[in-house]
C-alpha cells in the first residue's frame, strides 16, 4: 500500500514549479519573439532616459559582459507618453543620473503597438550580428520546444491517471 502512496506522489509535479517553468518559458518566448520584431518591425524615437545605473559585476569578464546595466526611459508616439524599463549586460559605463538629471536614448517601438520597445541598440542587427541573432532565434525555438515536452508530459500522466482509475 506505501509503494502505491509514494509512487502516486512521485508522479506528480508541484504545482508551483510547474507554473514557475511555464511562466519563465513563456517569458523567454515573448523576449525573443519582441527583440526580432522591433529588429524586422520597430521604428525609432527619441526618448528621455529618467533613470540609469551600472554596477560592475565582474572585472575579468569577457567583452560586454563585465557590467549590468539598468535603464528607465521615456518617449511619445501621436501625442501618448510610454514608459519602458531595460536591463542587461554590457560595458557601457557612463555616470549614474542625478536627481533630475535627463539623457536622450534611441528607443525602438512597434507602431501597431507601442508598449513592446526597448532602447534601439539592444534590436539593432548590425550591433546583435548573427549570433545574437542566432541566439534569439534558438531561445524562441528551444522555448517552444520545451514547452511541447512538458505539454504532452502533462497529458500522457492524465491519460495514464484516466486507464488506471477506469481498471
Amino acid at each position: 500500500m506505501k509503494k502505491k502512496a509514494k509512487a502516486k506522489k512521485d508522479e506528480r509535479i508541484n504545482p508551483v514549479i510547474m507554473a514557475i517553468v511555464v511562466f519563465a518559458l513563456f517569458y523567454a518566448i515573448y523576449n525573443s519573439v519582441s527583440i526580432i520584431a522591433l529588429g524586422i518591425f520597430g521604428e525609432t524615437t527619441i526618448g528621455t532616459l529618467t533613470s540609469y545605473s551600472n554596477r560592475i559585476d565582474d572585472r575579468r569578464a569577457p567583452s560586454n559582459e563585465s557590467r549590468t546595466v539598468t535603464k528607465g526611459y521615456s518617449f511619445s508616439v501621436d501625442g501618448i507618453e510610454y514608459k519602458g524599463h531595460s536591463t542587461y549586460r554590457s560595458d557601457e559605463a557612463w555616470s549614474n543620473l542625478k536627481e533630475g538629471e535627463t539623457r536622450m536614448e534611441l528607443i525602438s517601438y512597434l507602431p501597431f503597438f507601442p508598449r513592446v520597445n526597448k532602447p534601439a541598440h539592444l534590436v539593432d542587427f548590425g550591433e546583435l550580428g548573427v549570433a545574437g541573432i542566432f541566439h534569439y532565434v534558438v531561445a524562441i525555438l528551444g522555448s517552444v520546444g520545451l514547452f511541447w515536452m512538458l505539454r504532452r508530459e502533462i497529458w500522457r500522466k492524465k491519460s495514464r491517471k484516466g486507464e488506471r482509475s477506469d481498471a
